[in-house]
């Protein structure tokens, strides 16, 4: 047999290490977020038979089992709550309703309870009390793509 191929007699770090790499590969063109649980445990693995090249292979499988489990556990958990736990998770797909609150300028003058307003780079219909272009109004709230907006300083609500 080779000299470069494993047996079961020895398993060197750099196994590991190629095996953390297919195991990336593998995430890149899989969808989700797992495989790169298992490439940390191989890496993590590799490290370890580096620092301790004495280890048994039986012992290096069932260290890889053990790490696998854990990273996927652990990972799961921290990029879980990182996902779910900002402002960005609770405002996705929400549409217009997520800017409820900004005040905006009106662009075009509001006219007969229409006109437009610039949020952000770009500007966005509008219904409220007539206000001329230039003032400041609040997004009140969002009927499909049209904000409903009130002025700053006015009594309409």
């Amino acid at each position: 047999m080779p000299d470069w191929l494993p047996t079961f007699e020895r398993v060197q770090p750099w196994h590991w290490w190629v095996l953390g790499a297919i195991l990336l590969i593998l995430e890149v063109s899989a969808p989700g977020v797992f495989f790169v649980w298992l490439a940390l445990a191989a890496f993590a693995l590799g490290l370890l038979v580096f620092v301790v090249p004495i280890l048994p292979v039986a012992v290096q499988l069932l260290l890889f089992a053990g790490l696998a489990v854990a990273a996927v556990f652990v990972g799961r958990r921290y990029v879980g709550q990182l996902a779910l736990g900002g402002n960005e998770g609770d405002s996705l797909n929400t549409g217009a309703s997520r800017l409820v609150g900004r005040t905006v300028t009106v662009t075009t003058p509001i006219v007969n309870g229409v006109g437009r307003v610039r949020v952000g780079d770009s500007d966005w219909r509008a219904t409220g009390p007539d206000t001329e272009a230039g003032r400041s109004v609040l997004i009140v709230a969002a009927d499909g793509t049209t904000l409903i907006v009130r002025e700053v300083n006015g009594t309409w609500v």
